[in-house]
């Protein structure tokens, strides 16, 4: 991934961050808030709605009750009411929304009276048939058809009662269902739709079929008089004919038996507003991505736009071309990446101009090498010459002086290599200790050692000839008298232990201690071999090898090298 591109992916991911949560806070908490909010405030409102239309039925009842307290009525006087009901249905038939049937009286056989030109029979209905045997001051009948006019109404039945408090006929009011319907209507809150209903499923202010086909199902209209048997005022969530989320306010009638005022409003229009802010919210949030995103692109490019150079001359310098340095004026993080790399640009032209110097040096001395490799050889043929010289003149001593100082230097130089094998190792030192007896007439004897398991095993060459040299030289020499030196050379699991002894002078406790400390801080003393051996041990093996050194006054000195096992193809841990 692109520098760039993760710029760019850091502002897009600042911008979610915070629009992601208050688009959750918006979802979660401030819109079921809202929600309750709406529906407290439309219950309020239907409940009012519902007291409204009481009022407006308590007063058609009002003026019924004032035709049934004319002193006419009670005695049944047909004939004089018939002027009065006239005048009242022409002055009230606005109010009732009939024209031509707005009042009727008849007697307890069901039959009234209208107008000159209308009459009726009741009698075997159901509404006419409960007010006449019940205690009830009057009954709502359920949606019917007018005979008049065919227009769908309902009936107001109030019974008429004498002096004697005994039923002696009825007073009817037709109510027109389209002024019902009006008054339902004029519940406007977010764009909802109202009806009124009793708890038979009976309709008043619209047609039943077209409130089922149109707005909602006949099984969520049972569900509403189910739950308002339970509670006058409350909600219901369903959903309507076309699908969707809808809520059913509704509240109880006063003065009716069993009327209820239904409100259904979709959840979309009650989220509106809280949906409308959502809404706002994504807009803001997507023009803020896309400004994010511009302003990451022109941020990405003055970033990126130098480090994308500096790469380019990183890659033309792995080309091979050690001058591609980089201007770049500026005083940030970029600045001091290019202050570096053209740094490291010098330095390694001018290691290259070392590592030359040094080949060159290298080359020169390999020559010397090769030029000195043509010493040894005319060294060897000499001593070669010479040997054959003293045999031909029988100096068998001398001879074999030559032939041991001829293989001691062979060994020695080992073709230049700097590991040689413990058996080769052991030649060298058995050739330099036969010089040494020759020299100095057998007053100096050995004895050597070595286990054949390791005997294919590398070692430092001549790290043992240093220590033979030392016990002649430091310890027999100066006893004057037939010396002894003993070479074991021994496998100790993952080590070799070459120990040798001698019986010469040995050495007193402070030289001893000396001596020791001498090795252990790398201080150069007269046993010169001895540091020898100890720093090209440390440069091989660093901390990995072991010198000790005992000796007794006058009596003996051992000194003992463990070094671990190595073989072909071993490196020395300086290198490593």
């Amino acid at each position: 991934m692109s520098l760039r591109l993760k710029i760019i992916i850091a502002f897009v991911l600042c911008i979610t961050i915070i629009i992601f949560p208050l688009l959750y806070v918006l979802e979660t908490t401030v819109k079921p808030f809202n929600m309750e909010q709406a529906e407290k405030q439309t219950l309020q409102l239907v409940d009012s709605k519902s007291n409204e239309i009481s009022s407006w039925l308590n007063q058609r009842i009002s003026e019924i009750r004032i035709i049934h307290e004319y002193a006419l009525t009670s005695g049944m006087d047909l004939e004089s009411l018939k002027p009065y009901l006239a005048r009242l249905n022409k002055t009230l038939s606005t109010q009732y929304g009939n024209l031509n049937e707005t009042f009727a009286i008849g007697a307890l056989d069901g039959y009234g009276w209208v107008n000159d030109s209308i009459t009726i029979n009741i009698s075997g209905r159901d509404y006419f048939e409960k007010v006449m045997s019940c205690d009830m001051e009057y009954i709502i009948s359920k949606p019917i058809i007018s005979k008049s006019d065919g227009t769908p109404v309902f009936i107001i039945c109030y019974p008429i009662v004498n002096d004697k408090n005994e039923k002696i006929g009825f007073i009817n009011g037709a109510v027109n269902l389209d002024k019902i319907s009006e008054i339902a209507g004029g519940i406007d809150v977010y764009n909802g739709f109202s009806w009124i209903m009793n708890k038979n499923l009976d309709i008043y202010s619209i047609d039943k079929s077209d409130l089922t086909k149109k707005y909602i199902s006949y099984e969520s209209l049972a569900k509403i008089v189910d739950k308002s048997t339970d509670v006058n005022l409350g909600t219901i969530h369903i959903k309507n004919n076309t699908g969707n989320d809808a809520t059913v306010f509704f509240s109880a009638v006063p003065y009716t038996e069993d009327w209820v005022l239904c409100t259904m409003i979709e959840n979309k229009y009650i989220h509106a507003q809280t949906n409308y802010i959502i809404e706002l919210v994504v807009i803001i949030g997507i023009v803020l991505l896309i400004l994010a995103v511009l302003y990451a692109v022109i941020v990405s490019v003055n970033i990126v736009r130098p480090i994308y150079k500096l790469k380019n001359h990183m890659l033309e310098v792995s080309g091979g071309n050690l001058d591609s340095f980089y201007e770049y004026r500026g005083n940030d993080e970029i600045s001091v990446l290019v202050k570096v790399f053209n740094q490291m640009l010098t330095d390694i032209k001018n290691l290259i101009n070392q590592v030359y110097i040094v080949q060159t040096q290298k080359r020169n001395t390999e020559l010397r090498v090769l030029q000195s490799q043509i010493n040894p050889h005319f060294l060897y043929n000499t001593l070669d010459t010479i040997q054959w010289k003293a045999l031909e003149h029988n100096a068998y001593d001398a001879a074999d002086m030559i032939n041991s100082l001829s293989v001691f230097f062979r060994i020695s130089l080992s073709d230049g290599k700097e590991f040689i094998t413990i058996e080769d190792e052991v030649e060298h030192v058995r050739n330099y200790l036969e010089i040494q007896k020759i020299r100095y007439k057998d007053k100096v004897n050995y004895d050597i050692h070595m286990e054949e398991s390791i005997s294919q095993n590398l070692v430092p060459k001549m790290i043992i000839q240093p220590l033979v040299e030392n016990s002649i030289y430091h310890g027999l020499k100066l006893k004057k008298q037939t010396g002894n030196i003993k070479i074991n050379i021994l496998s100790e699991n993952d080590y070799i232990v070459i120990e040798v002894t001698d019986n010469g002078l040995g050495m007193n406790k402070e030289k001893l201690y000396e001596l020791r400390n001498n090795l252990a801080n790398s201080v150069e003393s007269e046993h010169y071999g001895l540091y020898n051996i100890n720093e090209r041990l440390k440069l091989t093996f660093k901390d990995k090898y072991n010198i000790n050194i005992e000796s007794e006054f006058k009596n003996w000195t051992r000194v003992s090298l463990k070094i671990p096992k190595i073989r072909e193809g071993f490196q020395c841990l300086e290198q490593l």
